[in-house]
């Protein structure tokens, strides 16, 4: 079994993208979707997944009560995968109500693989917690202990492309998300606040077909059973690839402000799909498109940060009307926004109609992506 963890609220987008890589989702719990599949997945999920985060091989799971019954759970598990000469570290999470916290059921975890590994092999492993060669998941969710194996090391979701970072981004990992959510695969897309472009990058790499990283330092590659002749197999073709091959300025991005703007042309450029992605200086509010187009995804400002909650209504429903001019008839736009309900006034008093929602978090925040229909 192989976990992906991913944005929460968002698991099933995440399992239809699974899907696709010809894997089957058996479960969904909050942030983690488990599907089941053979170890060439790992290499599959960590070169072109585009929504989840980490990619974590299920070593075992339990039910359990209390840390003497988690430490013999972990004892029980075969930790031959690491090398005698290698260090590792547990993180632990913890979900629900317990008397003791995440520290002490890595802890619990971490000496139950040192016990395990002194009986089977005689050798103590090293423990290192700033960099450890092996990082092992312990993640207790009320009374189940999930144990697993991090194939992945640092999140797939930080991108080697993105040069400027804007105060309010998007992460690319939910950009991706909402793409599928949104149905879109190869077609003209528009972002009309696309700060740094997140959302027209990822979407014209996806139609690129291009892996999600091209070099990174995968943590599966310090494991035993690395193969890296299945890696580079994996790694050779997409295994659910866009068919129609992007046009010239089809993914199109409105920005406004000056210096975002610059930021955006930056990203674009480093990320390689200046042929594909055009961003526009100007005022969505009042920009006209040469062509209206079938899918908008977009990320609009929420009023947070610069304290302004009240302007976000007026610009909502300024944006609400301007639709019609944007979208094709029976186009598809996805927001989301932490201001979720005045979006969905705005957008139903513009003629819209409001067909799927998800609710969920993006860091901090809890937003809702809505998907509605021009009618």
């Amino acid at each position: 079994m192989i976990i992906l963890t991913c944005h929460s609220g968002f698991e099933d987008i995440v399992a239809k993208e699974a899907e696709g890589f010809d894997s089957r989702p058996v479960e969904l719990r909050e942030g983690r979707v488990i599907v089941e599949g053979d170890l060439e997945l790992i290499y599959r999920f960590n070169t072109w997944s585009r929504t989840a985060h980490r990619v974590l091989l299920l070593l075992d799971r339990f039910r359990v009560h209390g840390l003497r019954e988690i430490y013999e759970a972990a004892s029980s598990v075969d930790y031959s995968f690491m090398r005698s000469e290698q260090s590792f570290a547990v993180h632990g999470e913890r979900h629900g109500v317990h008397p003791f916290t995440s520290v002490d059921v890595a802890a619990t975890v971490g000496q139950a693989v040192i016990d395990s590994y002194r009986r089977s092999k005689g050798m103590k492993l090293k423990v290192d917690l700033g960099s450890p060669d092996v990082m092992i998941e312990a993640d207790l969710v009320h009374d189940e202990l999930f144990l697993s194996l991090d194939t992945t090391g640092g999140s797939l979701h930080v991108r080697k492309w993105r040069r400027y970072n804007h105060p309010s981004s998007i992460k690319p990992s939910l950009s991706q998300t909402l793409l599928i959510f949104s149905g879109w695969r190869g077609s003209p897309l528009l972002d009309p606040f696309t700060g740094g472009a997140t959302i027209p990058i990822e979407a014209a790499l996806r139609w690129l077909n291009a892996p999600t990283h091209t070099d990174r330092n995968y943590a599966y590659r310090k494991l035993s059973f690395y193969d890296p002749e299945v890696e580079r197999r994996e790694r050779s073709s997409h295994p659910d690839p866009i068919d129609e091959p992007p046009c010239s300025g089809c993914i199109v991005g409105v920005e406004l402000n000056l210096k975002h703007h610059k930021g955006a042309l930056k990203n674009v450029k480093e990320a390689g799909v200046s042929k594909v992605v055009d961003i526009v200086h100007d005022d969505s509010m009042r920009w006209e498109p040469g062509a209206r187009f079938p899918y908008i995804v977009t990320n609009p400002p929420y009023g947070i940060r610069s304290g302004r909650k009240k302007h976000v209504v007026g610009l909502y429903e300024r944006f609400a009307r301007r639709l019609p001019r944007l979208l094709e008839k029976d186009g598809v736009v996805v927001i989301v926004t932490t201001e979720h309900k005045q979006m969905r006034r705005a957008l139903e008093s513009a003629g819209l109609s409001v067909v799927d929602e998800r609710h969920g978090r993006h860091g901090k925040l809890w937003v809702k992506a809505m998907k509605a229909v021009l009618l």
